[in-house]
C-alpha cells in the first residue's frame, strides 16, 4: 500500500500539485488509436505519433513543470484493450527536487488486455539531494499480453558533483498476470549511506532495471544468452536474469547515458523477439 500524501488541489499550493492522466487504447482492423484521454493538473498527453504506421502509436507524456517537489502527487493510468499496442515515453528526465518536509508520490498503473503489447520507456528520474519521494508502478497483464518496461534512477547530479546526501527515494515495481505475481520489487535509497555501501550501490549513483514479459515463457533462457552478448559493458555493471515467465536486465554505473545505452541495446534485442517488430526509436529521443 502506497502512503497517501495530502494534496491541496490540482492547482497546487503549499502541499503541492495533484496531476492525473488517464489514457485508453483500442485496436480495430490492425490499427491502435487513443480512445480515451483525461487529465487533471500538470500531466498531459503531448501527441501520438505513428512512425511505424497505424498499428503502434508512439505516445509522449508531458509533465510541464519539469520537476516534482514535496507534496506533489502524480498518477498515470494506462489501459490497453484486447490486441492494442502502444509505446509510451517522455521527452526528458523527471527531476525530484529537495523537499521541505512533505513526501511526493508518483503512481503508475498499466493494464493490458488480452493479447495487448505495451512498451513503457520513460526518461530517467533524477533525485536531487533532500528529495522525499515514493514511486510505484503496477503492471497488470491479461492472457497472451506482453510487456517491456524500464526504470532509470540517478541519485544526485554526478555530472556537477552534487551528491545525494540526504532524503529518500523509495521505488516499487510490480508485475501481475491475472492474480499471479510475477515480480514484486522494492528499492529504497536514503542518502549517501546506501549509495556508498559495499553491500548496496558501491558508489554508483545510477541504477536501472528493464523488465520484459513475453506472451509465453518459452525461449526466455535463449533471450538471456543473447542479451548478455549484445549489451555493452563499458562503465556499467550489468546482470541479466530469468525469472520464470519474465526476464530482468539490471545495470548500475556512474553515468546516465551509459546505463541508458545499455537498456536501449537490450530493448533492440527484445522488441523483435517479443513483439515481432524491429526496434523503431521514438523521435523524441533524438531531441
Amino acid at each position: 500500500m502506497i502512503h497517501e500524501s495530502p494534496v491541496a488541489d490540482s492547482k497546487g499550493g503549499s502541499e503541492g500539485w495533484l496531476g492525473r492522466l488517464e489514457l485508453g487504447f483500442e485496436e480495430a482492423g490492425g490499427a491502435t488509436r487513443v480512445s480515451r484521454r483525461r487529465h487533471e493538473g500538470p500531466l498531459r498527453l503531448q501527441r501520438a505519433l505513428f512512425p511505424e504506421g497505424p498499428a503502434v502509436p508512439h505516445v509522449i507524456v508531458l509533465h510541464p513543470p519539469g520537476g516534482v517537489v514535496g507534496g506533489d502527487r502524480l498518477e498515470i493510468s494506462i489501459d490497453l484493450g484486447p490486441r492494442a499496442r502502444a509505446l509510451v515515453t517522455t521527452p526528458a528526465a523527471q527531476k525530484l527536487y529537495r523537499s521541505a518536509g512533505p513526501e511526493a508520490v508518483q503512481l503508475n498503473r498499466l493494464n493490458l488486455g488480452r493479447g495487448a503489447e505495451l512498451e513503457w520507456l520513460p526518461g530517467e528520474t533524477i533525485a536531487f539531494d533532500g528529495a522525499l519521494v515514493t514511486a510505484a508502478t503496477r503492471v497488470e497483464l491479461d492472457r497472451d499480453s506482453a510487456f517491456i518496461g524500464w526504470e532509470i534512477s540517478c541519485y544526485g547530479r554526478p555530472s556537477s558533483g552534487a551528491r545525494f546526501e540526504r532524503g529518500r527515494l523509495e521505488q516499487r515495481f510490480q508485475v501481475f498476470r491475472g492474480r499471479e505475481p510475477l515480480l514484486i520489487e522494492r528499492t529504497c535509497v536514503s542518502g549517501a549511506g546506501v549509495l556508498d555501501a559495499a553491500w548496496a550501490l558501491r558508489g554508483n549513483p545510477v541504477l536501472a532495471a528493464l523488465y520484459a514479459v513475453p506472451r509465453t515463457a518459452g525461449g526466455i533462457d535463449a533471450l538471456v544468452a543473447r542479451l548478455r552478448e549484445a549489451c555493452p559493458h563499458s562503465g556499467t555493471a550489468i546482470a541479466v536474469t530469468s525469472l520464470g515467465e519474465m526476464l530482468v536486465v539490471r545495470a548500475s554505473g556512474t553515468r546516465v547515458d551509459q546505463v541508458r545505452e545499455l537498456l536501449v541495446a537490450s530493448w533492440r534485442v527484445l522488441r523483435p523477439a517479443l513483439f515481432g517488430r524491429e526496434a523503431v526509436t521514438p523521435r523524441i529521443w533524438a531531441t
